[in-house]
C-alpha cells in the first residue's frame, strides 16, 4: 500500500520540476549522442508534420528509414511474450468500436522479454500485481509475479536489468519494483500526464474521475465497482504511481524525451497521445527484422492490420495512426515476411497464441504458469530456443486457474 507522504501531490510535481531544470550529460533527461544531427534533420521536416503531433515526437521516414539501418548494424536479440494476465468477456466494440464480431472478446495483457548477446533481458512492460490490487477484474488468470512467469519458461529473472513501459497504466507499470535493480525508462511526457490527472480537481463528477482501487472518504470506489468507468485518471492508481516514482526517487531510471537509442539496435521511438501523453514504442533488431513492441498503442494487431482505432476514450486517433504508421515502416524492410506488419507487437490482441497472429504463433501453455501463456516470436544466433518440444498447448476454455490466497489492499 503506498504511504501518504509518498502520494502527496506535491511529490510528481517536485520531481518533474527536477527533471525538466536537467539537461546534458549526466542528468536523469537521456539524449542520444546524434540528437542534434537529427533534430537538424527533422527540422526541415517541420513543415510537414501533422497538426497535433509534438515537435519532440516527431520522426521523418527518412529518419526512421535510417535507424533501420543503425539497429541491422546492431547484434540481434531474442524475443518472446507472456501472458501477465487475460481480461474476459470485453465487449468487443468497447475495445474496437468498429468490430463488433465477435460482440464479446477476450484480452491478453502481453509483457515483451528481449535477451541480447550479452545474455541481459529488457523487459517491454511489466503486467501487474493482481493479487495486491484491482484483483479479479474481469481476469481469468494468471496471478503469478512475472520473476516467477519469466523463470517457468527458462530465463533468470535476475537478468533483467532494464524495463521500457509503453506507458504508465497500471496493468502495464505494476511490477516495476520486483526488479529492484533494473532501470526504467519513461518518458517525460508521461510523467506530465500522471502529474496532470493526480491533481484532477476532485469536486467534478463527483470525485469519481480520481477514483481508480482506492478510497474516497473511507469508501473503496474502485474496480469492480468501476466508479472511475473509462476516465484517463483511471489508469494510474496510486500503487502503481508509486512503482514508478519509486524508481525515479531511487535513481534507477532514465526520463527521456523522444526518440532515444538504448543500446545498438534497440531503439524507442515517441508515440505521444498515441494511447497516453508519453506513449512509446520500442524497435529491436532480430533475426526476422525489426520488432517493434506498442504496449496499449499496438493493443490490437488486427487494428494496424485493418487500420482500426482502438480506446477512442483515452487515444487521439490520428496520433494511434502516425503510431502505426512507424511500426509498418520500420518493419517494411523485414526479410521473409509478405507483410512487414505481422513484426508489430500487441498489448491486447485478441487472437494472441493462435496461428490468427502469425507473430505468435509458436506458443505453449506455461507450466505450473496457472493457464498463462507464453510465445516465442524470434531466437537470435547462439540462443537456444524455449519453445517446449512438442508445445503444451491447453484450450483457455479447458484451463481452470485457481486463485490462491491472498489479502487484497485498497
Amino acid at each position: 500500500m503506498i504511504r501518504k507522504d509518498l502520494m502527496r501531490r506535491g511529490i510528481l510535481a517536485g520531481v518533474l520540476v527536477a527533471v525538466i531544470g536537467l539537461g546534458g550529460a549526466g542528468s536523469l533527461l537521456a539524449r542520444d549522442d546524434d540528437d542534434d544531427d537529427r533534430d537538424r534533420d527533422d527540422d526541415k521536416q517541420q513543415q510537414k508534420r501533422p497538426p497535433q503531433t509534438l515537435p519532440q515526437g516527431f520522426e521523418s521516414t527518412k529518419s526512421l528509414l535510417r535507424d533501420i539501418d543503425r539497429a541491422e548494424r546492431g547484434p540481434k536479440y531474442s524475443a518472446w511474450i507472456v501472458e501477465s494476465s487475460r481480461f474476459l468477456n470485453v465487449p468487443h466494440r468497447s475495445f474496437t468500436p468498429d468490430v463488433g464480431d465477435p460482440p464479446f472478446i477476450d484480452l491478453p495483457v502481453n509483457v515483451g522479454i528481449i535477451k541480447g548477446p550479452d545474455g541481459k533481458i529488457t523487459l517491454y512492460d511489466s503486467g501487474w500485481k493482481q493479487l495486491s490490487y484491482i484483483f479479479d477484474w474481469n481476469t481469468s488468470c494468471c496471478w503469478a509475479d512475472l520473476r516467477a512467469q519469466i523463470r517457468a519458461i527458462g530465463l533468470d529473472p535476475g537478468d533483467v536489468t532494464r524495463i521500457i513501459i509503453g506507458h504508465g497504466h497500471w496493468d502495464h507499470a505494476g511490477q516495476l519494483s520486483s526488479f529492484p535493480n533494473a532501470v526504467l525508462y519513461v518518458q517525460k511526457e508521461e510523467l506530465k500526464q500522471i502529474d496532470f490527472f493526480l491533481n484532477y480537481p476532485a469536486e467534478f463528477n463527483g470525485g469519481h474521475i480520481a477514483a481508480v482501487n482506492t478510497m474516497i472518504n473511507g469508501v473503496v470506489v474502485g474496480p469492480p465497482q468501476n466508479a472511475c468507468a473509462r476516465t484517463p485518471v483511471c489508469g494510474y492508481p496510486p500503487q502503481t504511481v508509486q512503482e514508478i516514482l519509486g524508481k525515479i526517487l531511487a535513481g534507477k531510471a532514465k526520463i527521456i524525451d523522444g526518440r532515444h537509442e538504448i543500446a545498438p539496435g534497440l531503439i524507442i521511438h515517441p508515440a505521444f497521445r498515441g494511447h497516453t501523453y508519453g506513449s512509446q514504442l520500442l524497435q529491436v533488431n532480430t533475426a526476422r527484422g525489426q520488432l517493434v513492441f506498442g504496449s496499449d498503442t499496438y493493443s490490437s494487431w488486427t487494428g494496424i492490420r485493418d487500420w482500426n482505432v482502438a480506446n477512442i476514450q483515452q487515444t487521439d486517433t490520428i496520433q494511434q495512426f502516425l503510431a502505426y504508421e512507424k511500426c509498418r515502416v520500420l518493419t517494411s524492410t523485414s526479410p521473409n515476411l509478405a507483410r512487414g506488419f505481422d513484426n508489430c507487437v500487441s498489448a491486447h490482441e485478441p487472437t494472441s497464441y493462435t496461428v490468427a497472429y502469425p507473430l505468435t504463433q509458436d506458443w505453449w501453455t506455461i507450466p505450473g504458469g496457472n493457464c498463462s501463456r507464453a510465445a516465442e516470436l524470434t531466437v537470435a544466433p547462439g540462443q537456444k530456443s524455449l519453445l517446449p518440444n512438442p508445445p503444451p498447448r491447453t484450450p483457455p476454455s479447458t484451463c481452470m486457474s485457481v486463485i490462491p490466497p491472498h489479502m487484497p489492499t485498497p
